[in-house]
């Protein structure tokens, strides 16, 4: 007897190329509303992309993905041509402008080196700011001379929230370093590019 798949199986399976229909070479900006089923796919890019750091603090699951409210600012670009998505970026409107919260890519070196320069030349744009650590940081603040948020109180506006202001870390590039509990935990970070403060 030949198996037939109900509506929410064909749905489930779809993906960005099939849903989104990505432009190959082109940032595509998208309503993440209107495809919950692309969780999976994401969560799968996503998972790659923090892989090396234990994962993303916020999003353990593909039930995370679209989980925080506050995320409402998506972004994907097919790479390689295969139509699906080949890395995601994300982040919130605020009235600060555009905060990236994170990203999502297939491991590529040509994804990774993408996502870099995508966001060295949006954070030397006003209204675009990110909050990083590591190696990423370092890339954006020497490779991209992306600004520092060097004022206590500055960043503290701007994100809402009170942080163990540190300055000058050792051993990393930039004065605006801070520690805050994200996901549970204490990360220490540094707040980059030209927030509308």
């Amino acid at each position: 007897m030949k198996h037939i798949k109900v509506f929410e199986q064909f749905i489930s399976e779809k993906s960005s190329g099939e849903l989104i229909k990505p432009k190959r070479g082109r940032i595509t900006k998208f309503n993440h509303k209107k495809y919950p089923e692309l969780s999976g796919e994401f969560f799968d890019l996503i998972s790659t992309a923090y892989a090396a750091i234990g994962g993303h603090a916020k999003i353990k699951s593909p039930d995370d993905v679209f989980g925080d409210p506050d995320w409402n600012y998506w972004e994907g670009l097919d790479i390689h041509g295969n139509e699906d998505f080949d890395m995601i970026m994300f982040g919130k409107k605020t009235k600060f402008g555009v905060k990236y919260s994170g990203v999502g890519h297939d491991g590529s070196s040509q994804a990774k080196r993408e996502y870099i320069a995508a966001r060295g030349r949006d954070l030397n744009k006003l209204g675009f700011y990110i909050e990083v650590s590591g190696r990423i940081a370092e890339i954006l603040l020497d490779s991209y001379n992306v600004p520092v948020v060097s004022d206590e109180s500055t960043v503290e506006k701007v994100l809402g929230k009170k942080v163990d202001w540190i300055g000058l870390k050792q051993g990393s590039p930039g004065n605006g370093w801070y520690s805050r509990k994200l996901g549970g935990q204490m990360h220490d970070k540094i707040l980059l590019g030209r927030p509308k403060a």
